[in-house]
């Protein structure tokens, strides 16, 4: 959004922009003649952007509009029609709309809220109440977006100062505090942070020159280092994110002739560093380490096939003969271990957050996780990490058998499982087990079935209480005797909230 002095100046800027992105144009096109096939595509992928873009002028009208126009030599008309016939304030507001530059003087200024405007160029006088809500309209936090950038033309520097202070005089007892920060100020923070971080990677034996001064695969080398030495333990880890994630925000804020060269050259290698911490290793289970531990329990796995009452075979792990030591001694060999108590952690917790939404009583699981990472942190010694490692791939190995439970109780899923597991007391006989499975397989149907036949259930009262009622009258008609009113009461509510989770989405 571009907001000028006055309206002749939103059509005399239109046109200037107009002139110049056709050039820019023409420039991109030269430049993709000379380009390699990898700069090509991201040159040809800014033309098209380029292209796309459409740009509108929006202004209040006024008599003898067309008259004060022509006297600028300039047409009124070709943007009126425009304003007139569409509507520009939705096309705006959507950030998959060609529409992506305006010039306004008043309009949009306040009360017009656009999330994905991320740009702001600032041509005309604002002071106040004025000025903060047109601030206000780049600085909506968006998908992608955590900030906006204001480019002011005008000098309103002083302007905003002022606003500041007024707006926030009684807001904590900071009236007099500038919030304004100077550039000067922001490099030296800048700087400031880059020589943090590089002093905590070199505390955790790196040095980031090597990795500046690395090239291709060596490069690719030194940053999984760089990685595996800030994540040595949580707080390890907490801290060089905490110095890497400022140094990105404050980065936004400065031109690149603001800083040499050479700090530039340390921030992208920090960022570097902070990009491979946050990786997401969508194929974690096949790297060297989980292609050596899957070979050697499958060495010991023994796979018994059993009877069962579901279309699919089964298949029971017996994972007691599998030889820990030795995964052990190959772990020991591996060097960069804190990343790949780094992968098997984040996949333990991926697997876990998956197996609770299926069967919430398997919280149990998650406080066993929970209490192996707390005691590795507790004892910020990097010696614990192997000891860490066999504890979560011990409960990595007991997750998969919990998940392959539902076959040996006898059921055809899981969810028939966790209805059972929410009623399940340890004064069951064995024919009250046998009834209560049935409970819980022929509960579970009747939910499915009920829930097909309303539309968006969880949207009315009434069709979430016919779920609710049908789970209370199943419960009352088929458990065994053992079960009292307050009872059945507490384990409703437990299996309609289960329910309203797992099937909030359905139709």
């Amino acid at each position: 959004m571009f907001v000028c002095l006055n309206k002749v100046t939103c059509v005399r800027m239109y046109n200037y922009v107009q002139e110049y992105w056709k050039e820019e144009i023409k420039k991109l096109k030269a430049k993709i003649k000379k380009a390699t096939q990898q700069e090509a595509q991201e040159l040809e992928r800014r033309l098209k952007w380029m292209q796309e873009t459409e740009m509108a002028v929006v202004i209040s009208q006024e008599q003898n509009e067309i008259q004060t126009f022509k006297k600028w030599d300039l047409d009124i008309k070709y943007h009126r029609a425009k304003m007139e016939k569409r509507e520009l304030d939705k096309e705006f507001k959507d950030s998959k709309n060609p529409l992506r530059v305006v010039f306004v003087c008043a309009m949009w200024l306040t009360g017009f809220d656009v999330k994905c405007l991320s740009c702001l160029y600032l041509d005309k006088p604002l002071k106040a109440h004025t000025l903060m809500q047109t601030i206000a309209r780049a600085n909506r936090v968006s998908e992608g977006k955590s900030n906006g950038l204001i480019i002011d033309y005008i000098g309103i520097v002083k302007a905003l100062r002022k606003a500041l202070a007024d707006y926030t005089a009684n807001v904590g007892g900071n009236g007099g505090t500038d919030p304004t920060v100077d550039k000067d100020e922001l490099i030296a923070r800048i700087i400031e942070t880059i020589e943090k971080a590089k002093a905590f990677l070199s505390e955790n034996d790196f040095n980031l020159q090597m990795l500046i001064d690395a090239y291709d695969f060596k490069k690719l080398s030194y940053l999984q280092e760089a990685a595996n030495a800030v994540c040595g333990t949580i707080e390890d880890k907490k801290t060089f994110t905490t110095y890497a994630s400022e140094l990105n925000r404050l980065m936004k804020y400065i031109d690149r002739d603001d800083i040499t060269d050479h700090t530039r050259r340390e921030y992208e290698a920090i960022a570097a560093i902070y990009a491979e911490l946050k990786k997401k290793r969508k194929h974690v289970n096949t790297t060297d380490l989980m292609v050596m531990i899957n070979t050697i329990i499958s060495s010991y796995i023994e796979i018994q096939h059993m009877p069962t009452m579901i279309r699919e075979e089964p298949r029971r792990f017996d994972i007691s003969a599998i030889d820990f030591d030795l995964l052990r001694r190959e772990f020991a060999k591996v060097k960069k271990k804190n990343l790949v108590l780094k992968d098997l952690e984040e996949l333990i917790r991926m697997k876990l957050d998956k197996m609770l939404f299926a069967n919430p009583e398997r919280i149990n699981y998650y406080e066993r996780y929970q209490q192996i990472i707390d005691d590795y942190n507790s004892e910020q010694d990097r010696a614990t990490i192997e000891k860490t490692f066999m504890d979560l791939m011990d409960l990595a190995n007991s997750m998969n058998q919990e998940e392959q439970r539902y076959v040996r109780e006898g059921f055809a899923s899981d969810e028939e499982l966790s209805l059972y597991d929410m009623l399940f007391r340890e004064d069951l006989s064995k024919n009250d087990i046998r009834k209560l499975k049935e409970v819980a397989a022929s509960l579970l149907q009747k939910i499915k079935a009920k829930i097909s036949e309303l539309d968006h259930w969880t949207d009315k009262q009434e069709t979430k209480a016919a779920v609710d009622n049908l789970i209370r009258d199943t419960l009352w008609a088929q458990l065994p005797e053992c079960y009292d009113e307050v009872s059945i009461s507490v384990y409703r509510q437990q299996i309609y909230e289960y329910v309203y989770t797992r099937y909030k989405e359905a139709a």
